[in-house]
């Protein structure tokens, strides 16, 4: 008995988009219907096939794949070249919401990328030049088909020249390209980031909610020194739609808590995403044990992002609403003495409730490792090794002095691989990062380390993404590392698994790692960094210094990194010595402890922050230190 092929094993997933698909191509092809119909036709498909089940399809590099991306491509192209008709705000908001997947269809197709129909589609916007950008029907399709490094510096000048509605929708799926590896993709992303302000045009609608929040999120992962500076324009935006939906928080402390029966100060505890599975989860479940001792907690979630394991953390849980731009439920639920926010970038409701004064006390951690620039962020918590320098965030910040190599949780009953057996004949190395750390620069360097390595290098990279996204990210990078092995999400076993099979590991800059980290130090395998100034450029040596690492896997420069990483390749032996040094500090010794020092600095400091409020919120650009405060 054979067994089936991959391709006949999918073939039931293959057969309903192929219904699906067919029904929207003889709407658009034989019927001719209008073309905003087919837009929303295949909004809906498109949502589907970037989830399970179809998404596990979309990843694969099967024949059926490419033909399901072709089809998909020829209906863009069959909508985006059908210039006489002008396209609705809505039509456009629509396609921007698609510009992902559309990018990524076209790299997977038979076309092989956009290039045909953008040049067409900009030469037809050039042969009918209008006084605005979205008077132009050809131009407005060639931007919302172009990726952010596929136009000339003149357009989009003239793009940022338009104050409109259109205009701001086209700037915006500009930037949510999470990959832009050429020289014009980083300098276009760099003149969005800094030059244009269009948010002002956007009107408070819940329908702008998921891109607003993306590009929130997306910016710190640049390369732009000024590329926070966006978000002073879109927490204005979250504000305007509190105003508009007359959102606001109820006086403090007139809610009362049942179960605080030891009238405990109430915290609530903002958690963006916290499945105990979740990376942090592993991060922030020691702190919040912590703290429970001296506040009473108050959860505050969306159900999906959350478990029963997590929830029980907490005294109290209040649920965001599906609904998350309607935070009035919550405020109506709890009025506390100190608002935490884990994280601020990963959920849209996440942002908006860090642009409301809702506590005497607002605090942030860096779950996600960078400023908010919310004039209604009190504080940060920052480690002395994560502390940049002043000015680096707009937070004020409290400076804590213990280590925190052993913060994060050990997963349960976790099955570590055993020692890999590697081929030295080559080099294998990792890159185990989120594919929006990687950018040009970075790409560069590692171009280099492989020009001036003796060896053959391998580089395997763990970008995360799922469906059609896994495709076209793994083509990207093989045009740069013909060899490289781009691996699928998978399971943490299984993650850890392929993580093993690695001489060593790298992270990547400006935005480095630090669960990733974690995981390699739990392997005792090497991992080399660059430090930088900001929260996200240092949470890879604030792990390594714990460790006794620094000296030997962080970097200072570019050209440090470099060189380190090819010295541990071409010099005999060293390579193995690091590996060695790693092993020996027996991280999983360290990681299996719950009780750690840096979970009771951060009480104490938060306990003096609460009780020293009129310091904490002074004027921004304060550095608190532990000295003569929560230290003696």
């Amino acid at each position: 008995m054979t067994t089936p092929s991959l391709e006949e094993q999918l073939q039931p997933l293959f057969n309903e988009i192929d219904i699906k698909l067919q029904a929207i191509e003889n709407s658009a092809y034989l019927q001719r219907q209008d073309p905003e119909k087919t837009i929303n036709q295949l909004a809906v498909l498109v949502n589907e096939c970037q989830n399970k089940p179809y998404a596990s399809l979309m990843q694969l590099n099967i024949q059926g794949t490419t033909e399901l991306c072709t089809r998909f491509a020829a209906l863009y192209v069959n909508v985006l070249t059908d210039v006489k008709h002008t396209l609705s705000l809505n039509s456009v908001l629509v396609l921007t919401k698609q510009k992902r997947f559309m990018s990524y269809v076209f790299e997977v197709s038979g076309y092989g990328g956009n290039r045909a129909t953008l040049q067409m589609l900009l030469q037809k916007a050039r042969d009918k030049k209008t006084k605005h950008l979205s008077d132009n029907p050809a131009m407005v399709r060639a931007v919302l088909l172009a990726g952010v490094g596929d136009l000339e510096a003149s357009d989009l000048v003239e793009l940022t020249l338009e104050n409109s509605e259109t205009a701001a929708l086209l700037a915006i799926g500009l930037l949510l390209d999470r990959l832009p590896l050429t020289l014009t993709g980083d300098a276009g992303r760099t003149f969005l980031l800094e030059e244009y302000n269009p948010y002002d045009s956007l009107r408070p609608l819940d329908q702008y909610r998921a891109l607003i929040s993306n590009i929130w999120m997306l910016c710190s992962y640049s390369t732009s020194t000024r590329k926070h500076d966006i978000k002073k324009h879109l927490n204005n935006w979250f504000k305007r739609v509190h105003k508009a939906k007359g959102i606001q928080a109820k006086p403090a402390g007139s809610v009362r808590h049942a179960g605080n029966v030891d009238n405990k100060p109430v915290v609530a505890v903002i958690a963006e995403t916290f499945k105990s599975v979740h990376a942090m989860y592993r991060w922030y479940a020691p702190m919040i044990k912590r703290l429970r001792q001296d506040y009473y907690l108050v959860m505050v979630s969306m159900k999906a992002d959350v478990d029963e394991q997590s929830i029980s953390l907490f005294d109290e849980f209040i649920e965001v609403p599906d609904d998350e731009m309607n935070l009035q439920p919550v405020l109506n639920q709890c009025t506390p003495d100190i608002a935490w926010f884990m994280s601020v970038g990963m959920r849209s409701w996440g942002i908006s409730l860090a642009n409301l004064r809702w506590a005497p006390l607002q605090t942030m951690s860096f779950g996600h490792p960078a400023t908010s620039h919310s004039t209604e962020m009190d504080m940060a918590f920052v480690t002395s090794r994560v502390f940049g320098g002043p000015g680096v965030v707009n937070e004020n910040m409290l400076i804590l002095e213990s280590e925190v190599g052993n913060v994060a949780e050990a997963h349960q009953d976790l099955k570590l691989p055993p020692p890999p057996v590697l081929d030295d004949s080559m080099v294998s190395i990792a890159v185990p990062c989120n594919v929006m750390k990687i950018n040009l620069s970075f790409v560069t360097a590692l171009k280099e380390i492989e020009r001036l390595s003796t060896k053959p290098v391998r580089f395997m990279f763990f970008p995360n993404e799922y469906g059609v996204g896994h495709l076209s990210t793994e083509r990207r990078l093989q045009k740069y590392f013909p060899t490289a092995v781009v691996a699928r999400r998978t399971g943490y076993e299984a993650y850890l698994n392929l993580l093993n099979q690695n001489h060593l590991a790298l992270s990547p800059f400006p935005f480095g790692n630090a669960t990733s980290t974690i995981d390699c130090m739990v392997l005792g395998l090497p991992v080399v960094s660059l430090i930088g100034a900001e929260p996200h450029s240092r949470s890879d040596y604030d792990i390594l210094a714990s460790l006794g690492l620094a000296e030997y896997c962080v970097a200072d420069s570019v050209e440090n990194y470099v060189n380190g990483v090819v010295r541990y390749i071409n010099e005999p032996g060293l390579l193995e010595e690091l590996r060695a040094m790693v092993a020996s500090k027996q991280f999983m010794d360290l990681h299996q402890q719950n009780e750690n020092e840096f979970s009771d600095e951060m009480c104490k400091a938060l306990n003096w922050a609460y009780a020293n409020q009129g310091e904490v919120r002074g004027p921004r650009g304060l550095m608190i230190e532990a000295q003569g405060r929560w230290k003696n």
